[in-house]
């Protein structure tokens, strides 16, 4: 397991690669050498660099090189696939050019490269138990399922803090179960991630310093999908669908969205300022900022849930895991409804 010298040592390098990276940034922005961002969903006022994937993957990198180089094959498909990933969507970030199909391509590449060079946990659902034996439909399934993360986490962005607090939950509850099954890998490789998160959250909130941008929010999912996978494959013990109840914010989130779309008859791809967030940030009245803000704190339960989910699975019952993430499903939906009715009455009054 992970020492106090070895979190010390963890904590002080993403320290001084992340401060160096924000300084440097900020030197090139004062030199003129930015992006304009344009989005209808954006909430917030003025310039600020979206970078966060830039500062977390560039202190995972560095850092990682201190721990046991046995690790180094473990991770290097992730380590890959991320940075296939990542330099595309930061390209995004910067020129914001690029189409959502060749967006959704890029996922899908580095999805594979993650997926087809991983070994991969059993399926143990029995509606999917037939694919057990195809192993092109197996890759496939997961290969999807990183894509619909990645994009979950990207709905979710957009307020100050709330996806690099989401991201941290989730690594917490990684955390938890490698600790309760004695697992040093997944101990140390998550422990590492939350360390520079934890960084990460707090140039973003509650000042917005920086934001994560479309190539932090596909970073940060794929590494949670990753942590999920290498967990699950080391514990065969652990039921498939408490990966769901882990990641119910942004399975959620995604999967809501798209149902809302499709009712509304628009592409899911679109993006739009109606997602659960979105509509907090609304409700809030003040300054863009302090409702920015307040908007996350709010959210934050939606967040902290899962982890409390995923605690009492592994402690009291890790069956029934499909309802656990059905009752956050019907928690965030009747949130969603009772927010929309109001926002809408609001601006029917004359």
């Amino acid at each position: 397991m992970i020492n106090h010298d070895e979190l010390l040592f963890f904590v002080l390098i993403s320290f001084i690669v992340q401060i160096t990276l924000y300084f440097l940034v900020k030197f090139l922005g004062n030199k003129g050498i930015k992006a304009n961002y344009f989005a209808k969903q954006k909430i917030h006022e003025g310039e600020i660099p979206r970078v966060g994937g830039l500062l977390f993957l560039s202190s995972f990198f560095v850092t990682f090189i201190f721990i046991k180089i046995s690790y180094l094959s473990l991770i290097l498909p992730l380590l890959i696939g991320s940075l296939i990933i990542f330099l595309f969507s930061f390209y995004e970030d910067l020129k914001q050019s690029l189409s959502p199909y060749f967006r959704l391509s890029i996922l899908f590449v580095g999805s594979f490269v993650f997926v087809f060079f991983s070994k991969l946990p059993d399926i143990n659902i029995s509606i999917l138990l037939l694919i057990k034996d195809y192993q092109i439909i197996k890759i496939l399934l997961f290969i999807l399922s990183l894509m619909l993360l990645m994009n979950g986490f990207n709905f979710i962005d957009g307020l100050n803090g709330l996806s690099s607090f989401n991201f941290i939950s989730i690594m917490s509850s990684i955390l938890y179960i490698g600790y309760s099954y004695n697992d040093d890998f997944i101990v140390k490789l998550s422990t590492l991630i939350i360390v520079i998160a934890i960084f990460i959250f707090l140039l973003n909130f509650p000042f917005g310093k920086i934001f994560l941008g479309d190539s932090g929010s596909y970073v940060y999912a794929l590494f949670a999908g990753a942590l999920i996978i290498y967990l699950f494959e080391r514990h065969s013990q652990l039921p498939t669908l408490l990966a769901m109840v882990i990641l119910s914010y942004p399975i959620t989130e995604m999967l809501f969205s798209i149902f809302r779309k499709l009712y509304l008859k628009y592409s899911p791809l679109s993006p739009d300022v109606n997602h659960l967030h979105h509509l907090v940030f609304k409700k809030l009245q003040g300054n863009l900022k302090t409702r920015n803000n307040i908007a996350s704190i709010i959210m934050l339960p939606f967040c902290i849930i899962p982890f409390v989910l995923t605690y009492f699975s592994v402690n009291y019952n890790l069956d029934d895991n499909f309802l656990k993430f059905i009752i956050y499903f019907i928690l965030y939906s009747l949130s969603y409804l009772f927010l929309n009715k109001s926002i809408n009455k609001i601006k029917s009054i004359p």
